[in-house]
């Protein structure tokens, strides 16, 4: 045997021990268009997202070309690992072999999963999920289920027998595979050109006349690459709507927060707070059925029926609660461990902290954030080998221990409910709605899944409202027992929504519709009368009103874009963002902007209700709320030094 030659060569020699025929110097060759066949069939949905059915139009035509092109464009890197390997180690194919393997497996199964989330949540991994899945407590967030990880298991060695598969018949073919060596690189790359052309053409067009049927399904593709002819259409005297299109600045300088030096004036009174959100709780679930402690409490309290979080996640929706800011400023606060100033002045008043959450305080990262001045033996996680219901009751338990202790100072107690959050936890026998479907399983939903199950699914939901309710219950209750009720501000209501398919999503997280943003806000301010409150109002309101108590100065601007829950007079509009972008919510108008950073830049605004508005009726409303459109791009930058 030759020095260069493997013991796997002189076994293809060998065709009397072996019938095989000798490895094809173009295995890689066929390999890439087996993988890319493989390929089309996992982009498929992304296909059929955005194609609208009709065979003659624009749409279809872009569909039909970057279908297959960016199926191609996925498995650049594995052709790009293995065909260097191959050309590096000539008489170690198996080496190129193997890393064609895991690079088409990995890019395959990346690819699948991106699948899973742009089919459930209208956008693809980005920095939200690199977020979620590198954070210290951003996967257990997801309460996932042993069902779960088995099927992501099996989807993966599916993935790699299939890909194993096609190599063996690519590497042996046995006479059985088309041979691709009459198919020249020339007609591969020709052909593919052609697609980027008409994709690229077909894109640039509907970019130039505004085309949604183009604009919004282009983004279907992971990666996707936009190609733009606005200049040479102005050139050619065409004038684009986009030519006054909007976009805001995520904030990620450094902070100017406060934009002054407070001077608070001498607080009058002190109360107790006690701060309740439970995770995706929707305003619909406060009913008296669903929610009846909530519900009575919310009778002798002022409720807000119009309040909407401040993003349609965790992250916003907590942060603008505590800081009253736009969630474009997390970045900043969280790299520059920026408290917030309502939890400085607590402090600064000698409150007593009991801070707790059913998930962890890690993920989001609100230990370097809301809790960063804040010494860690004031905050606590429930144990994590109990269920999210069971972790609910046992801090409702511990807070309520804490509230009974005797001592001179107030006290500030917070607990965040987890129960609510997917796939939705409560004691069996506690359920209030039937049937409710028994477990979800994150890697086999699908559209289709919950279209057919979204009753049962809604059902654990409500169900989980209703045992969160059952702890709000026994909180307030103790407070009225040991006569601490007159001296407490109560706050009660969500971090933000979920959807249920209402608006072709499910969950949080994608869009702004009422569903994921209007939350439920129960206040129960000592000495005052009780209220329903119709008035459009935000989280940013709560931080706002808390230090407008504790003696912070009226000129709200200073500290906070938000205003005081008691000031009724009647607001324009209010904003709501998410990791890329931020709305304008008006009575009849949501407008969603993009962040400079993100590349999306094709949001169509709505009426109030999440429908599609005709041309002029946009444009009407466009202008009408212009200056709160202006002053929603101005204020994110304000607290920072880019003004």
């Amino acid at each position: 045997m030759q020095a260069s030659e493997s013991p796997l060569d002189v076994m293809m020699q060998d065709k009397t021990a072996c019938h095989s025929e000798p490895e094809s110097p173009s295995w890689l060759k066929a390999y890439v268009l087996m993988s890319w066949g493989h390929m089309l069939c996992m982009t498929l949905p992304f296909f059929h997202s955005g194609f609208e059915g009709r065979w003659f139009s624009a749409n279809t035509l872009f569909h039909v070309s970057a279908w297959p092109l960016y199926a191609m464009l996925y498995l650049l890197p594995m052709l790009l690992v293995a065909g260097t390997l191959k050309v590096l180690l000539p008489h170690r194919q198996q080496v190129a072999q193997m890393a064609a393997l895991l690079t088409g497996t990995a890019t395959l199964m990346f690819v699948w999963a991106d699948g899973l989330v742009f089919e459930l949540y209208s956008f693809h991994i980005n920095r939200f999920v690199l977020n979620l899945v590198l954070t210290d407590g951003g996967i257990e967030s997801l309460n996932s289920s042993t069902g779960t990880y088995l099927s992501v298991a099996t989807e993966v060695v599916r993935i790699f027998i299939i890909q194993a598969l096609m190599l063996f018949l690519a590497v042996y073919r046995h006479g059985l595979l088309w041979r691709p060596s009459g198919l020249r690189p020339a007609a591969l790359i020709a052909g593919f050109f052609g697609l980027f052309l008409a994709q690229g053409i077909t894109y640039g067009i509907g970019d130039v006349t505004n085309d949604p049927a183009v604009l919004e399904h282009a983004y279907a593709y992971p990666f996707f690459q936009k190609v733009r002819f606005r200049k040479l259409a102005a050139q050619l005297g065409y004038t684009s709507e986009h030519s006054s299109r909007l976009i805001a600045h995520a904030d990620s300088s450094r902070l100017q927060y406060p934009l002054y030096e407070v001077t608070f004036n001498n607080a009058v009174t002190t109360p107790n707070i006690v701060w309740l959100v439970a995770e995706s709780l929707r305003w619909d679930q406060l009913t008296p059925e669903i929610m009846p402690n909530t519900w009575r409490l919310a009778q002798q309290s002022w409720h807000y029926q119009n309040h909407y979080s401040s993003g349609n996640g965790t992250r916003e929706g907590m942060f603008g609660m505590f800081y009253g800011l736009y969630g474009s400023y997390w970045d900043s606060f969280l790299y520059a461990r920026q408290s917030p100033l309502l939890m400085d002045r607590l402090q600064a008043l000698h409150y007593a902290f009991d801070m707790r959450t059913g998930a962890q305080f890690s993920y989001p990262e609100f230990d370097r954030t809301i809790l960063a001045n804040l010494p860690a033996a004031n905050y606590h996680e429930a144990d994590p080998d109990l269920s999210p219901w069971q972790r609910d009751q046992s801090n409702t338990t511990a807070l309520i221990e804490f509230l009974q202790q005797p001592r001179q100072q107030p006290v500030m107690a917070f607990q965040f409910f987890e129960s609510t959050h997917a796939p939705y936890f409560f004691p069996e026998a506690q359920a209030l709605k039937t049937p409710y479907v028994t477990s979800l399983n994150y890697a086999e939903l699908s559209k289709d899944y919950l279209a057919e199950n979204v009753d049962g699914i809604l059902n654990r939901y409500r169900n989980a409202g209703y045992w969160v309710d059952q702890q709000v219950g026994r909180i307030i209750a103790s407070l009225e027992a040991s006569g601490m009720l007159d001296d407490t501000l109560i706050i009660v209501t969500g971090d933000h929504g979920e959807e249920f398919m209402e608006k072709g999503n499910w969950g949080h997280n994608s869009t702004f519709v009422e569903e994921q943003t209007h939350v439920p806000l129960v206040l129960h301010i000592p000495g005052k009368a009780p209220k329903q409150v119709s008035e459009l109002t935000s989280h940013m309101d709560i931080a706002t009103t808390l230090l407008d108590l504790l003696g912070a100065p009226h000129s709200y601007k200073d500290y906070s874009l938000g205003l005081s829950l008691l000031d009724l007079r009647p607001r324009e509009s209010i904003n709501v963002s998410d990791w890329h972008s931020i709305a304008v919510v008006t009575a009849d108008m949501k407008l969603r902007i993009p962040y400079i950073s993100t590349g999306f830049d094709f949001w169509q605004p709505t009426d109030g209700e999440d429908h599609d508005l005709d041309s002029s009726r946009r444009q009407a409303l466009m202008t009408r709320y212009q200056q709160a459109i202006t002053n929603t791009i101005n204020n994110t930058s304000v607290f920072s030094n880019t003004q």
